[in-house]
């Protein structure tokens, strides 16, 4: 297992950490809120340097391309449940449904459109919408969970609060705008994935004949 697998790996285990360290409130001073925080941007930059190094090194992996993909989907999944969870979740319950809700659609037919191209030979990389997308999933998840460390602290006033929360949901909204656009571009700019083939029609009339 090289570098860049094991900080992957890393991430992975740091997960489950973070779960634990944010449902804490046994811990005083709303610590346990903090230490997930930062635990959340370790995985952050973890995701980053692990594909730099990769890259860099010359270190891609078949491993490596298998458990990426389910670090960050963990990870950000866990913390979207963590914010919209709770007697008084971070973002309310409703707006946090639909949150996850296009977050995972998203992330079911971009990895669906890859596996098909993958069958026709068609690799499909990250475009700038994708990696933007990514970049401000993260940030809104970290302004998220940095609102619930401050709601522990007497000097976060209601109205600064306030402001705050208005400009999470302002980052939830361009998040969610940016996830259905990386969508809507991984599907117009890859036509031939969806496609049928004469290859394609060849095997399914085999199927049908064996059925």
């Amino acid at each position: 297992m090289n570098t860049p697998t094991k900080i992957t790996v890393a991430r992975i285990i740091m997960t489950p950490i973070m779960l634990f360290m944010y449902m804490a409130d046994f811990i005083p001073f709303g610590l346990g809120k903090l230490f997930a925080l930062i635990l959340l941007i370790a995985g952050v930059l973890s995701d980053f340097l692990d594909g730099y190094l990769a890259r860099k090194n010359n270190q891609v992996t078949d491993l490596g391309k298998f458990l990426d993909p389910i670090a960050d989907k963990l990870l950000a999944t866990t913390a979207i449940v963590l914010l919209i969870t709770g007697a008084n979740p971070v973002i309310p319950t409703i707006a946090g449904i639909i949150f996850m809700f296009i977050n995972l659609q998203r992330d079911y037919v971009i990895t669906g459109f890859r596996q098909i191209g993958q069958l026709k030979g068609i690799i499909i990389a990250a475009d700038r919408w994708g990696k933007n997308k990514q970049i401000a999933l993260y940030i809104t998840l970290g302004a998220g969970m940095l609102l619930a460390y401050l709601r522990t602290f007497a000097f976060a006033t209601i109205e600064f609060v306030h402001i705050y929360t208005i400009v999470l949901y302002a980052l939830i909204g361009i998040t969610c705008l940016l996830m259905i656009i990386s969508e809507v571009g991984y599907i117009v700019n890859n036509p031939t994935v969806l496609r049928s083939t004469k290859k394609d029609d060849k095997a399914t009339d085999e199927d049908e004949k064996r059925d």
